[in-house]
């Protein structure tokens, strides 16, 4: 929940500075959709926490969308009584009798509920605050027919969910599952498609949104990441659960049999794969599988840490840093990481205080969650305990100096600093503040209108005997882009179609279009006259410059014409994590405009 305004502030910010410089406003468009891709796993996790509150909503919704009925409803109730039996034989209970007291001998109070559906073997969820359900599909019903000690490891296996207390954040319903089912999906309509036709457009903003696009792409497998890590613990946990009450030779027959079913793409990346399950079942008390559990976590924070770094060099390289600067200053901001995440402190403390928490379980009558072997608790303690040292270890410093090349429109200028971090001297770097950056100065090699004649003077003299004189734009008859992209020079020129322009008597020479700022007169030349003009708009993390040089030729015997050289430049500035991104880029036009006097 405190992510979300940061991230909610930070795309109106770079939205609106794209908007600006990129005039068609694709930058702002593919902005808004990458920060929503920022913004779903946020929301995804906020449900799952939302949803502990509301089990039985969860319940209804699990049930209406599984089908999922009670043993005693009359679409679920036993068959009728064949042939009549011998005297004194005892009819076989029905295989959901069965499995009710099979659930009730090892979990008392559990509820049986069914369903016609195929796709899952058995899955639990909450049937409330203190009410546990477990659904059994089609599948587990056809195993149980063929193999019931097989389908009963099935059961069990759920019945390790319950005794973990998962089926509150696990299982059907579970926004944790929903958010790895549907995000391939997600990643391809707001992220490939947009980017797509920004690029298909020729949007002068591609290159800044390019960047953010890899720093997203590297960011959202981050938050996937741990999501996964934390559901494939839960089900090895829940197989070693099954494997020791019946069997490991059981559960593997069992895993083997629903393989087929179970089996899917990356929208089923919420179970590990088969034969993952296979091995570790088989070996689930040996040392290899309990250092599987016990370090899938870490493995993965060190992994989120890998994706950070693959993702935010070539991010580095699109704006303008050298290949080799970009890596060492990537290196240096993950080796900061290491101290600055709290995820590492946090895993070390729960390993720390793991002993006491099974300690007190197990006084309280109930065998440990996990127990392994204290070579197996050891390297769980060493392993953050060294990232950590790692991190707090001067092994690599902050390269000195900018991390672009200056001088370059288009490159990117960033200086970074982290709170207690080392900087040349060793002393802390404050956090800059949050600042919109400074009017940028106009581009070097922007062509000029010559002015000639004897009688040209360098200031326009007021023609208030004339009084105003009002022009139309009649045609748009050229258009040339100096720098930036064509379409982009093509959508200005659109915009400068039917315009209204003033000639004011103080000389100067205003548009009703917001792409051209008041001109002032600077030198007159018979019927030629000379205007340059400036503008500068301010947002939270962007400046825009617009520079405009003209040249307006009033003659008896033509119709109007008025010459253009526009140029804008975008300097932003963001502060992230206490790191300043900087980034100036610059685009300019020329323009040929035949008017209609009024």
């Amino acid at each position: 929940m405190a992510q979300v305004p940061t991230l909610i502030s930070h795309a109106f910010g770079v939205g609106t500075g794209l908007g600006q410089f990129g005039e068609a406003g694709h930058g702002t468009f593919v902005t808004a959709l990458l920060s929503l891709v920022q913004l779903l796993p946020l929301f995804f996790l906020l449900a799952a926490a939302l949803a502990l509150f509301a089990p039985l909503a969860r319940c209804h919704f699990v049930e209406r969308r599984y089908g999922l009925l009670s043993p005693d409803h009359p679409l679920m109730a036993a068959p009728a009584a064949g042939a009549p039996r011998a005297p004194g034989e005892v009819p076989e209970p029905h295989f959901h009798d069965q499995m009710a007291a099979f659930l009730h001998e090892h979990a008392p109070g559990t509820q049986l509920r069914l369903s016609t559906q195929a796709g899952f073997s058995a899955r639990v969820y909450p049937g409330g605050w203190r009410v546990t359900r477990v659904g059994v599909f089609a599948s587990l019903v056809h195993l149980w027919e063929s193999d019931v000690e097989a389908a009963r490891a099935v059961l069990l296996h759920e019945l390790g969910h319950l005794r973990h207390g998962e089926q509150h954040v696990a299982g059907l319903g579970s926004p944790f599952t929903a958010l790895v089912r549907v995000w391939p999906y997600v990643l391809g309509g707001l992220v490939v498609v947009p980017v797509t036709l920004l690029f298909v457009t020729g949007n002068a903003t591609a290159p800044l949104t390019l960047a953010e696009v890899v720093l997203v792409l590297f960011s959202v497998p981050k938050v996937l990441l741990l999501v996964v890590a934390a559901l494939w613990s839960a089900e090895l946990g829940a197989d070693r659960h099954a494997a020791r009450a019946a069997g490991a030779d059981t559960l593997v027959r069992a895993l083997r049999r629903l393989e087929e079913g179970d089996r899917g793409g990356p929208a089923r990346l919420y179970h590990p794969p088969v034969g993952v399950r296979i091995w570790f079942a088989s070996r689930a008390e040996t040392g290899g599988a309990q250092l599987l559990l016990t370090l899938l976590w870490p493995f993965a924070l060190l992994t989120q840490l890998l994706l950070t770094v693959l993702g935010a060099v070539p991010a580095y390289v699109l704006l303008g840093a050298s290949r080799d600067r970009a890596i060492r200053e990537v290196l240096a901001l993950a080796h900061d990481t290491l101290t600055a995440d709290p995820a590492w402190w946090a895993t070390l403390a729960v390993v720390l205080v793991w002993p006491l928490a099974t300690g007190v379980r197990s006084s309280a009558g109930a065998r440990p969650a996990v127990s392994g072997s204290s070579r197996v608790y050891a390297t769980a303690v060493l392993f953050p305990a060294v990232v950590l040292l790692v991190g707090l270890l001067p092994l690599v410093s902050r390269p000195t100096g900018n991390v672009f090349a200056e001088g370059h429109d288009g490159h990117a200028t960033a200086s970074t600093g982290v709170p207690g971090g080392g900087g040349a001297g060793g002393t802390p770097t404050a956090c800059p503040s949050v600042s919109a950056p400074p009017a940028p100065t106009r581009p070097s090699g922007l062509p000029s209108f010559a002015r000639g004649g004897p009688t040209a003077s360098g200031d326009a003299a007021p023609h208030q005997s004339d009084g105003p004189r009002t022009f139309r734009t009649l045609r748009v008859t050229s258009v040339e882009a100096l720098s930036g992209s064509t379409a982009q020079a093509q959508d200005v020129g659109d915009r400068l179609r039917g315009a209204r322009w003033t000639l004011h008597g103080d000389g100067s020479l205003s548009a009703d279009v917001t792409d051209v700022p008041v001109l002032r007169g600077s030198g007159v030349d018979g019927t030629t006259r000379w205007f340059t003009g400036q503008r500068t708009q301010h947002t939270d993390v962007g400046t825009t410059t617009t520079w405009t040089e003209a040249r307006l030729v009033v003659g008896t015997d033509q119709s109007p014409r008025l010459d253009l050289i526009r140029a804008a430049t975008l300097a932003m500035r963001a502060v992230v994590d206490c790191r300043e991104f900087t980034s100036t880029s610059s685009t300019a036009q020329r323009f040929s405009l035949t008017l209609s006097g009024q």
